[in-house]
């Protein structure tokens, strides 16, 4: 498996090397405009707030991405299982040219509030599932949910900042989402033995829930604002 992610990662430097894309010059900005906080050198204020829901969403998620092999084997749907990926990929393949395109003609809310809530529903059937349609189903729902807002969330942190900092804008949204990936195997790898797999993903439903009032201030309260007024 290793050798084959080296395999693709080569290849990927190869593409990576015949692509040609034209990409206008950021305009020179006033070094004392740059001053201030040394935080911000490094982190973008602006880009925080939606980064700080990525940040709970990818927690609600790193459950799945680390224990579905245990919890498919303690529930006996390891078969199903072994598509959920699959499943999973092929969801978003399709569906994010469709939000994507969705988000430039309406917003990011017709979009975001929806992915919670179906991805909440995937996290519940999740956490239920006794045969392989309801794992199976809880993968396209996840993949629907989680795998569009990531996206959404991604360009609209790139949205609100300045072209100067696009650069800060990406690198605060993944180290941020990335810390959420990173806490979340390692603080639920503690509780599971306490609890199980089960009460784990169902107490997800409800941090994910959460993430609503989180976004309508970090950000969906401005995008409706600016949509009455156009």
């Amino acid at each position: 498996m290793y050798m084959i992610n080296v395999i693709f990662s080569i290849g990927s430097m190869i593409f990576l090397a015949l692509v040609k894309i034209k990409i206008a010059e950021p305009l020179k900005v006033n070094k004392s405009i740059e001053k201030g906080p040394i935080l911000s050198r490094f982190i973008e204020p602006k880009a925080a707030p939606i980064s700080l829901v990525a940040l709970v969403i990818g927690f609600s998620y790193s459950g799945v991405m680390s224990f579905l092999s245990f919890y498919a084997e303690e529930i006996h749907l390891v078969t199903a299982a072994s598509y959920f990926f699959l499943v999973y990929a092929i969801v978003i393949i399709f569906s994010r040219p469709i939000t994507g395109k969705l988000m430039d003609t309406r917003g990011a809310n017709i979009i975001v509030y929806p992915c919670f809530a179906i991805f909440a529903v995937g996290m519940l059937l999740f956490s239920e599932a006794t045969a392989g349609w309801m794992l199976l189903l809880a993968s396209v729902c996840i993949g629907l949910g989680y795998g569009n807002f990531n996206s959404i969330a991604q360009t609209i942190a790139i949205k609100v900042t300045e072209p100067h900092r696009f650069g800060l804008a990406t690198s605060t949204y993944f180290i941020l989402y990335d810390l959420g990936l990173g806490l979340g195997p390692y603080i639920l790898g503690f509780i599971e033995p306490f609890s199980g797999y089960r009460t784990i993903f169902f107490s997800m439903v409800i941090v994910i829930l959460l993430c609503y009032p989180m976004y309508y201030f970090a950000y969906g309260k401005k995008a409706q604002n600016l949509l009455l007024n156009d």
